[in-house]
């Protein structure tokens, strides 16, 4: 009995359980604590695969006038850390790496960066990689 469960610990060690390097089941755990925000936008957007470059205006355009929902939802995806450098590494340039420097929230003045559609599905990438290691 003891030997199982000595071998459960190791096994457990190595292979960690799925839910705790899949960034998606991360992006929505740290969602469900929005209780004060829009739930139809949480529940909509509120994952990676369901937000990408083809309907981050859809998203924006639906969510931006309730309140702090895009903020704190963007705060999740980007877990506040600086992903500049990964962006860089993925083509991400100009005034588009603000989205990426994440770490003093995301850009309010959504207009000024429409041109920055092009790079959201490599933004997202960089936050996603970031949430599966940590």
């Amino acid at each position: 009995m003891l030997l199982n469960l000595f071998f459960i610990f190791i096994f457990l060690l190595i292979f960690p359980p799925f839910s705790q390097s899949d960034p998606n089941l991360k992006l929505k755990k740290c969602c469900q604590k929005l209780v004060n925000d829009d739930k139809e936008c949480v529940r909509r957007f509120c994952d990676f695969e369901a937000i990408s470059q083809a309907n981050v205006l859809n998203y924006l355009s639906t969510c931006t006038d309730r309140g702090e929902t895009v903020g704190h939802m963007w705060d999740c995806a980007s877990s506040r850390i600086d992903h500049t450098e990964c962006c860089k590494e993925k083509g991400v340039s100009g005034k588009c790496l603000e989205y990426c420097a994440a770490h003093d929230g995301v850009p309010t003045n959504y207009l000024d960066y429409l041109f920055c559609v092009e790079s959201f599905n490599e933004i997202r990438d960089c936050f996603k990689e970031y949430l599966k290691i940590h």
